[in-house]
């Protein structure tokens, strides 16, 4: 794929991203809004490295991604918190 199509493809399957974004702003609580931003962000920062042809097994990539792993469970974190479920999901193998 050449690079202005891996640009548009990335941004094109980004794009539902935003409405979600929104609808969070408007219904979340705070502190499930800021959890919520980080990690729209850090998603964000994952699609520009695979729009700037950034491969899956580059470190950048990977660490990109493990930032945006981070930021997506304390965003269930705080979700979990904000409808008072404390208790630690199962770990499925």
């Amino acid at each position: 794929m050449g690079p202005v199509e891996r640009a548009r493809t990335a941004r094109d399957s980004f794009a539902p991203c935003y409405g979600v974004r929104y609808q969070m702003s408007i219904t979340a609580a705070s502190p499930v809004v800021t959890a919520s931003e980080e990690a729209f962000r850090r998603l964000r920062d994952v699609r520009d490295l695979a729009a700037a042809g950034t491969l899956a097994g580059d470190e950048a990539y990977s660490g990109g991604r493990a930032e945006y792993e981070a930021a997506l469970a304390r965003l269930r974190e705080a979700m979990r918190l904000d409808l008072g479920s404390h208790r630690v999901p199962s770990r499925r193998p």
